[in-house]
């Protein structure tokens, strides 16, 4: 304890992490999120993807923002991504090439466990009986708004996270050589409803998503899951210094 603060080792912070997901606890409970599928620029898409892993067909990202209101590991958060569908040799996938936070342990737990390129912004999200409103503003930027109306609940939804996912870097990452992950997440849909999305995507040199997803009016979902955490987490790959140079602003500006 320093100054009423508890100060926790690394074999300690495990331990509970490793305890919490024995004792039956939700790595994040009742992650509330709008979400929405547009298409992609292929060639740009293409750049910014590793050898062996290829736009689906035809070429698609799930766009996401997501309050979190409780987790295991740090506080209440929030956070947006671009998830790109992929086929690979292991099968079809998506892999996640820009996501920012508005939590830094949060931000530093996803980039060196996961691989997930998480950068920090300021991050909003407003729900309501009739939608949601939610929006990323970083360096100035309105990045990405998202601007849902609720319609039918569904019945038998899609996942949201539970899919081959294909991270890059992380755990075993070099300045310019990075491996490329296989992890599966577990999750549970407490509500999912369709939506009506509209869809707004800023010009920013930092953030640049406007080069391979464009935005617009499209069908979409309101969603509430609990994840629960992943069947494995594999090494399947490498990606290199084209890569790097490739996705650098994405991923590190």
């Amino acid at each position: 304890m320093l100054h009423g603060i508890e100060i926790t080792t690394p074999r300690e912070t495990l331990r509970r992490v490793r305890q919490a997901i024995k004792d039956g606890v939700k790595m994040w409970d009742g992650a509330r999120l709008v979400l929405a599928d547009l298409p992609l620029d292929e060639r740009e898409v293409a750049r910014i993807l590793p050898w062996g892993m290829k736009p689906a067909d035809p070429p698609l990202a799930t766009l996401f923002i997501t309050d979190y209101p409780k987790n295991a590991f740090t506080v209440p958060y929030k956070e947006a991504a671009v998830l790109i569908h992929v086929r690979t040799p292991l099968g079809r996938g998506i892999h996640c090439c820009w996501m920012v936070v508005d939590d830094d342990t949060a931000l530093i737990l996803g980039r060196e466990n996961l691989g997930y390129p998480k950068k920090l912004a300021d991050i909003t999200y407003e729900e309501s009986a009739g939608g949601a409103r939610a929006a990323v503003r970083r360096r100035g930027v309105d990045v990405l708004t998202m601007e849902a109306v609720r319609g039918a609940r569904q019945t038998a939804p899609p996942p949201v996270f539970a899919r081959k996912t294909f991270n890059i870097s992380g755990p075993g990452q070099l300045m310019f050589i990075h491996p490329v992950w296989l992890f599966h997440p577990t999750e549970v849909i407490l509500e999912s409803y369709e939506a009506d999305v509209s869809v707004t995507i800023g010009d920013s040199v930092f953030d640049p998503l406007n080069r391979i997803v464009a935005g617009g009016s499209v069908r979409g979902r309101l969603t509430v899951v609990d994840i629960l955490g992943s069947r494995y987490n594999l090494p399947v790959g490498l990606a290199g210094p084209t890569w790097v140079m490739n996705t650098y602003m994405m991923r590190f500006k």
